[in-house]
Order: C-alpha cells, then sequence, then structure tokens
C-alpha cells in the first residue's frame, strides 16, 4: 500500500505540468508534420515546375518546326491552286504545243514544211460532253490545219496524208495541191495540205491531250 505524503495543491501542479509537456510535444510533433509535408510539397512543386519547363522548351520548338515547315504548306496550296487554274484555263481548248509536237512525229524526214495555219472554227462547249456544229455544217469538228510544204516525191507526200490521219484528234487530211517545181538546182514536190479537228483534239479535264 502506498500514501502519498504531498499536498494536494503540488499533486495538481505536477498533473498540469505533465498535461503541458504532454501538449507541447503533441504540438511539436503537429508542427513538424505539418512542416515536413510542406516541405514534401515544395520540392514536388519544384519538380511539377521543372517538368513544366521543360515541356514548354519542347513546345516552343516544335512550334518553331511548325512554323517552319507551314511555308512549305502554303506553297504546296499555291502550287495545286495554280495547277488547278491551269487545268481550268486549259480544258476544252485545242493545246497547240501538243499538235505541232503530234504533226513533228509523223511528217516523213524527205519532207519539210514551209507554211502553217491552224483555225479554231467553233467554241468547245463542255456541258455534256456536246460539241457544236462547225460554220460548215460538219457536227464533231473544232478546227482546221492547212499546210504549205515540200518533199522529194510524191510518193513522200502520199505518206505524210497517210500519217495525218493516224493522229489522234485529225480527221479528213485532203492534198489541195502537189506538183513539182525547183529550188535552186534541186527538183522538189511543192503541195499543200489540210486536216481538220475533232472534238478529240480538245484538251480533257487535266490538261493534257
Amino acid at each position: 500500500m502506498r500514501i502519498n505524503l504531498l499536498p494536494s495543491e503540488i499533486r495538481e501542479r505536477q498533473r498540469q505540468r505533465r498535461r503541458t509537456v504532454a501538449a507541447g510535444v503533441v504540438g511539436l510533433l503537429v508542427v513538424a508534420a505539418v512542416g515536413g509535408f510542406f516541405f514534401l510539397q515544395q520540392v514536388r512543386l519544384s519538380s511539377v515546375e521543372d517538368e513544366l519547363e521543360q515541356q514548354q522548351a519542347v513546345n516552343a520548338q516544335l512550334q518553331q518546326d511548325i512554323n517552319e515547315l507551314q511555308r512549305f504548306a502554303d506553297l504546296e496550296a499555291e502550287l495545286l491552286a495554280t495547277r488547278g487554274l491551269l487545268d481550268e484555263l486549259l480544258q476544252n481548248q485545242v493545246l497547240w504545243s501538243g499538235v505541232l509536237r503530234d504533226i513533228s512525229l509523223v511528217i516523213p524526214g524527205t519532207a519539210w514544211l514551209t507554211a502553217l495555219q491552224g483555225t479554231v472554227t467553233a467554241e468547245p462547249v463542255a456541258t455534256e460532253g456536246a460539241l457544236p456544229e462547225t460554220p460548215e455544217g460538219e457536227a464533231g469538228l473544232v478546227g482546221q490545219i492547212t499546210f504549205t510544204g515540200n518533199a522529194f516525191d510524191h510518193r513522200t507526200v502520199a505518206l505524210w496524208l497517210a500519217r495525218l490521219e493516224d493522229v489522234s484528234g485529225f480527221v479528213n487530211p485532203w492534198l489541195s495541191s502537189s506538183q513539182k517545181t525547183e529550188i535552186g538546182t534541186t527538183e522538189v514536190v511543192e503541195f499543200g495540205s489540210s486536216v481538220d479537228l475533232s472534238e478529240d483534239a480538245i484538251t480533257p479535264p487535266g490538261g493534257q491531250r
């Protein structure tokens, strides 16, 4: 059996002191916990800020690359627009550069042209694929080309007419004249011919015949 001989006032002060110490320890623990949590949050915030700066640098570089590539996209769009305009302008027209190329491919090596004249006698119409009649009333013809040239013999002139008929868009080859003449001391055949242009000579959509 224990007997406490201390006065009750002293015992009460001791209990209060113990409570105060315990409260202080608890308070210190709480402050330490809050401080630790705050420190961890600061570290995490600093890490997030670093990651954000790195991502912003990457985004800035990507945006710079996009800006540099955008001019190529603009050039491509301009090229496509120009090509579309060119195709629209050439569509349903007689492309004379193609006509001259075809003529150069079929003319015999022993013949040469001294004059060439091409005319379009009907305005091409794109609707429903129909073409108006020429002034002479023959449907499907859109123009005519007349030739003047020389050859070494009449057989070459006949070959010239036969080859004209093989060209797409050329129809009704016609020999208007063919007679012998002399150029200097060389005897040649001077000829005149013509060919009609059918609707196949018209440039289709896409700008090439």
